[in-house]
């Protein structure tokens, strides 16, 4: 059935927004005046479903998206008391929306936001879940993401039924699928990495911080996925060991490579997919459903409009929404993300050691069903309880708690006295069981306890049970992605006195979600002894300690407190000797830090006598921040500050007589001129130099810093080019752009950055920076020292590629020089291999100069002639010149690599420290 709706000026109610199954076609572009859309729904049911009738009326599903330039509005209170469908507030996106390619997509402004802006991981507020409990309004159910929200319409999507062992492949419409008998019923859904926060407080895992609240309850409606199935033929006879393969439409960004299966190799982009066990899918009991609605109402966009897949008992990360693809096949799904997500391996294996043994691919740790799990949500994080009010009062201990696989949760045991004695809290069971005795629901409990014997406890602490006797840890056990986190629930209970002089309890949750701050996890006094790898030595709290008001700095070097100082005096000190800089209108005195700043003195220098608030933030941490403390020395006299005048004067290369583009002081802007893409994740830059006559004026072995302001922030990053000064009038860079993945969320910013930009875009450039520069002939400085070699031993990872071939093709230009390169290149997988033919062009022109060894840690490709797996001694020993006086080792790449591999081996081969040099 089709209506169509005339939209004139503002959008206004029509009547297919109050009916309830109504489902809308929420994808044309946000309407204008005058504009029509059409809208396609179901055949409406005058009376309220069985759903309904038990679990209704189901709460509001209207998104209240936090409006302004900060989010201090909401859409005017008519709109949101007249609004039926989230289609009524599209004109008003959440402010963090706007400018992302979900800006049409209305999102409510109380969800807490895990992963910055985009792509949308959120989970609501605890005490959201608390006040609806049962059933989840649709517009505050948890999301998780991968990218952008894909604009799918009902008339035009479809879903496809096929596969080698699908007798009849058929495609349906959506119309043909919502024609078909219907199942409805209520189905908690659940993230893989609920709770993972305090895992991330034990060890950081490859996965952002999910709190307590990555878990909702909606009535679904659909059909049956073995309805689907049988009317495709497929036979419910002879079906062990196959598989059911489920696709999305999204196209996905690659996190590994081309994968262990060569007969479906992984390309550039991926969809997101997974597969159940076809015994499963055909099974009756175990209801998986094909959902095209949520709480009586077309799905959210946010949660797979028009249809996605529920298996309930199943963690939400099986759960495809905009489902695309239905294959009937021979064995498990050879999906990227079926493998690259939801593991929970043991605890020992760290990211390095889980790229080894081909840990991700073992049956065994995959995560499919859900285990048992509980949490309070009363009393909440920092909720302050009177003591003197309430001393003769009851108080509601009340929370949620789940189990997967049909299990029902049987008990949920309440301790406060550290787990020496539990006592059972009352269930409130709302769902009814499937016709095969089957839950798939959390259920609320709560636990009535007297005020007064919280006197003198320290925390409260539940756990839960489900029909199998499965019952929660009362320890934690770390695990890679941060995964099934499910110990028992623990809030800290303190004695507090409020301003007003009131005695309260105040209590205090283990953490709290995404970059909220707060939680006794967050304290060094709250880390557990050991989490299953062993006991924790030593605890980092970065970032995540007890909030207390800032205090400025002390001034140091006997200077007098708070100290002014004109802006005349602090340019005064900018030589190595005495080098001051401003950050945040706050002077320090930073000499003594020359020699131990990690960047190099150059970084600090290229500052001296200035005000470096922009670049400083742009590349440190709070950290480091934390570390200038010592150095300050007083603060900036503002009224000296007189008003930046922009001005570039070349200065001219001695040997060329040409200008030079680089100021070691100021930014200047480089035009784009070509962009080549080398991988699938690698990519040329060339840009332009002020003039083609222009040299960089890039020292070889030096760096220079690029920036660019990235959604209102300076973000600044370090690199070295290819090309060098012999190239007149363009410089290039070779890039890897870092895609956003489990422990990167967000991905690498500036690279991301690099790769969106256009022919014609400008990027800000400074330099140069660093403590390396090769002279020629085996002469080299390092901080001005200078030194010299026959031989280079060079070790590169990834990008750290570019600074060791900077120096080789200086070496290689000049046929006097006879210094002698060995390299050994190391990289993930071949296509990761950054200007391979250049190298091995050299390696075949210059033999008696220059070598090449290569060595992946994943992927090797058939008759790999190279090395496998991770530098060792053993390698070094091979393909390195032994150690020496004139033998010099030059590396660059992941820290972790540097540190764990590279640096000990070659002490080990005898190698001196004073040897080794780390761009």
């Amino acid at each position: 059935m089709v209506a169509t709706i005339n939209i004139i000026n503002e959008p206004k109610v029509c009547e297919n927004h109050s009916k309830k199954n109504a489902l809308l076609d929420p994808f044309e572009d946000r309407p204008k005046t005058g504009t029509t859309i059409i809208v396609s729904k179901l055949e409406q049911k005058k009376e309220l479903s069985d759903c309904e009738k038990l679990y209704g009326p189901y709460p509001k599903a209207i998104p209240i998206p936090a409006t302004g330039t900060n989010g201090n509005e909401e859409p005017p209170e008519e709109i949101l008391k007249e609004a039926t469908s989230w289609l009524d507030i599209q004109n008003y996106p959440d402010y963090r929306d706007v400018g992302t390619p979900d800006e049409w997509v209305p999102r409510d402004g109380r969800l807490v936001r895990l992963t910055g802006r985009h792509p949308f991981n959120v989970e609501p507020p605890l005490a959201i879940h608390h006040k609806y409990k049962f059933i989840t309004p649709s517009s505050l159910h948890y999301v998780r993401s991968h990218g952008a929200c894909p604009r799918l319409s009902w008339e035009n999507h479809k879903i496809r039924v096929g596969g080698p062992l699908v007798a009849n492949p058929i495609e349906f419409t959506m119309d043909e699928i919502a024609a078909m008998p219907t199942r409805e019923l209520p189905v908690t859904l659940v993230c893989a990495g609920n709770r993972r926060k305090e895992q991330n407080m034990i060890r950081q895992t490859i996965g952002f911080s999910w709190g307590p609240s990555g878990v909702s309850t909606n009535v679904w409606k659909g059909v049956l996925l073995r309805d689907l199935l049988l009317k495709a033929g497929v036979s419910e006879s002879n079906i062990a060991g196959k598989h059911v393969e489920f696709v999305g439409i999204e196209d996905l960004p690659n996190k590994v490579g081309p994968g262990p299966f060569k007969e479906e190799p992984w390309g550039k982009l991926v969809k997101y997919g997974t597969s159940i066990p076809l015994g499963r899918a055909m099974n009756p009991a175990f209801d998986v459903l094909i959902a095209y609605e949520a709480n009586g109402e077309a799905l959210q966009p946010d949660h797979g409009y028009p249809v996605r897949l529920i298996i309930p008992g199943y963690i939400g990360g099986r759960m495809i929404k905009w489902l695309a693809e239905i294959n009937v096949i021979e064995h498990e799904t050879r999906n990227h993300y079926h493998y690259h997500d939801n593991r929970i391996l043991p605890p020992h294996i760290t990211a390095e050691e889980s790229l080894r043994d081909s840990w991700w691919y073992k049956p065994e740790y995959i995560f499919n069903e859900l285990n048992i799990n509980s949490v309070m949500s009363a009393p909440d994080h920092n909720e302050t309880l009177s003591i003197k009010d309430n001393i003769d009062k009851h108080y509601d201990v009340t929370g949620y708690a789940y189990s997967g696989g049909g299990r029902a949760v049987t008990r949920v045991e309440v301790s406060t006295d550290g787990g020496h004695h539990w006592e059972l809290a009352q269930i409130d069971r709302k769902e009814k069981p499937n016709d095969y005795g089957m839950y798939w629901c959390w259920i609320w409990w709560t636990f009535k306890i007297k005020v007064a014997d919280l006197v003198g406890c320290k925390e409260i602490m539940c756990r839960a049970w489900d029909e199998a006797n499965n019952c929660q840890s009362i320890h934690p056990t770390w695990n890679l992605m941060g995964m099934g986190n499910n110990h028992a629930f623990r809030v800290k209970i303190h004695l507090d006195k409020t301003a007003s002089g009131k005695h309260v309890f105040r209590f205090e949750h283990p953490t709290q979600p995404g970059q909220q701050k707060g939680g006794w996890m967050t304290k060094v006094s709250g880390k557990p002894e050991s989490a299953g790898f062993g006991r924790l030595l030593e605890v980092e709290v970065d970032g995540e300690q007890d909030v207390v008001p800032a205090n400025d700095p002390k001034p140091s070097k006997g200077a007098e407190a708070k100290k002014l100082y004109t802006m005349e005096e602090v340019e005064k000190h900018n030589t190595e000797k005495d080098a001051w800089i401003v950050v945040h209108d706050k002077v320090y005195d930073c000499t003594e830090y020359l020699e131990l700043h990690p960047g190099g003195s150059d970084s600090i220098l290229i500052n001296a006598g200035g005000d470096s608030t922009e670049d400083f933030v742009a590349i440190h941490s709070s950290k480091a921040t934390k570390m200038l403390e010592k150095f300050y020395i007083g603060d900036l006299d503002k009224s000296s500050v007189k008003e930046k005048q922009v001005s570039h004067e070349d200065k001219v290369c001695e040997k060329t007589g040409r200008s030079i583009a680089l100021d070691p002081k100021k930014k200047r802007p480089f035009k784009l001129q070509a962009k080549t893409i080398l991988s699938h994740d690698s990519f040329m830059l060339d840009f332009a130099l002020p003039s083609p006559d222009h040299i960089l004026g890039l020292p070889t072995g030096k760096h220079m810093f690029l920036s660019n302001d990235i959604n209102g922030e300076t973000v600044m990053r370090r690199y070295t080019p290819i090309s060098s000064n012999h190239d007149i009038g363009h410089v290039k860079f070779v890039i890897k752009a870092y895609r956003p993945c489990e422990p990167f969320p967000n991905g690498g910013k500036f690279s991301q950055h690099l790769d969106s930009l256009q022919i014609g875009d400008t990027v800000d450039f400074r330099g140069p920076v660093g403590e390396f520069e090769y002279i020629s002939n085996g002469k080299y400085l390092i901080d001005g020292e200078e030194y010299f070699a026959t031989k280079f031993n060079m070790i590169a990872g990834g990008t750290g590629i570019t600074p060791v071939m900077q120096i080789a093709s200086e070496i290689l230009r000049h046929p006097e020089d006879k210094t002698q390169m060995s390299l050994i290149f190391a990289c993930r997988q071949e296509n990761d291999l950054l200007m391979r033919e250049t190298l091995d062009h050299w390696a075949e022109v210059y033999p008696d100069k220059f070598k090449i060894h290569y060595i992946l840690s994943e992927n090797c490709p058939e008759n790999w002639k190279y090395s496998t797996g991770y530098v060792t001694k053993a390698l070094f020993e091979e393909e390195l010149f032994p150690a020496g006086r004139d033998v010099h080792n030059l590396m660059c790449g992941p820290p972790v690599m540097l540190e764990k591999g590279c640096t000990p081996n070659l002490i080990a081969l005898n190698h001196n420290k004073d040897r080794i040099f780390a761009f």
